[in-house]
């Protein structure tokens, strides 16, 4: 076992103590020891640096570059993963070492960063999201036709069902594809075409089985959820999270409390939103718009 020194760096360990010059032995990928004067087989020189903890980014889609839908569809299907093996190492680079893939990654990228193929964060994933027909999952068009940002494939099953049943086969589907956590959209959202955040999607009968479908594997779900009804409907059916959460009112904020569910507010991604479109890229009016209108609400609830 190799016994690895990162020496002469200042320490922020996260327990609430200043950070002060220490050196960190890592043995067999766990940190083992903390303290000054310590040695090891390598040494690695953080002059004039600081060690942390690895940081957590608990909503990311590694395989997402960009909203540009004419892009997108000009790119063959493979790019997306040689995009994200870029991105999962920009995240590594900054010091992020594991993260919840929201939708997207699939089990062999997965297992491809554990066994050393992939340099980037340990993945979490949900694989595919899980949404109502109309609903934010959806990337039927009004033109008619269907461009989803993320295009299944063997390994990332199409997340659409409606009613009791279809939605129990589609969490089985989705647990059968490798997904560590169930994600689901209980509200309309930002970039959907044909939905708005203020929609509820899905009903309690549903969100009821899906949340059934998901512990009966011992897995967890999370939800999409931007306007004060689809969040207390997804709190009340046992979301771990809550995923934006753009209009929380008291009561939202207090089931969430007493549910003990987590925000995760993803305060940069409306304003991302925004900031493409006045650099020129091109995104549907409607998803811009509908940005423009949450950013503050955002902000706002997050406060709260």
């Amino acid at each position: 076992m190799t016994r690895v020194v990162v020496s002469g760096g200042t320490v922020f360990d996260g327990t609430g103590a200043p950070a002060a010059p220490a050196d960190v032995v890592v043995e067999d990928g766990r940190v083992v020891e903390v303290g000054t004067g310590l040695d090891g087989d390598e040494v690695l020189d953080a002059s004039g640096m600081t060690v942390l903890p690895g940081l957590f980014d608990c909503h990311v889609h590694v395989c997402s570059s960009g909203l540009d839908l004419v892009q997108r569809l000009e790119r063959p299907f493979s790019y997306q993963f040689y995009a994200a093996a870029r991105n999962m190492a920009a995240m590594l680079d900054i010091g992020i070492t594991s993260v919840r893939d929201a939708n997207g990654a699939d089990l062999g990228m997965k297992r491809a960063q554990e066994e050393g193929l992939l340099d980037g964060p340990r993945l979490s994933i949900a694989v595919s999201l899980i949404s109502q027909t109309g609903g934010h999952g959806d990337g039927w068009r009004p033109s008619g036709c269907t461009m989803k940002y993320t295009i299944a494939h063997p390994g990332r099953p199409d997340g659409i069902a409606d009613g009791p049943d279809a939605v129990r086969r589609k969490v089985r589907e989705i647990l059968r594809a490798g997904a560590d956590v169930i994600k689901v959209c209980t509200t309309g959202g930002v970039l959907s075409s044909r939905d708005h955040p203020h929609d509820t999607q899905f009903q309690q009968d549903e969100l009821a089985v899906l949340a059934a479908a998901a512990a009966a594997a011992g897995k967890p779900f999370m939800a999409h959820a931007q306007s004060p009804e689809g969040i207390k409907n997804a709190v009340r059916a046992g979301a771990r999270s809550i995923e934006h959460g753009v209009h929380l009112d008291d009561e939202c904020i207090g089931l969430m409390i007493e549910h003990g569910t987590w925000l995760v507010p993803t305060l940069t991604a409306t304003r991302t939103v925004i900031d493409m479109a006045e650099a020129g890229v091109r995104l549907s009016p409607v998803a811009v718009a509908k940005a423009r209108e949450a950013a503050e609400a955002h902000r706002e609830s997050f406060a709260r």
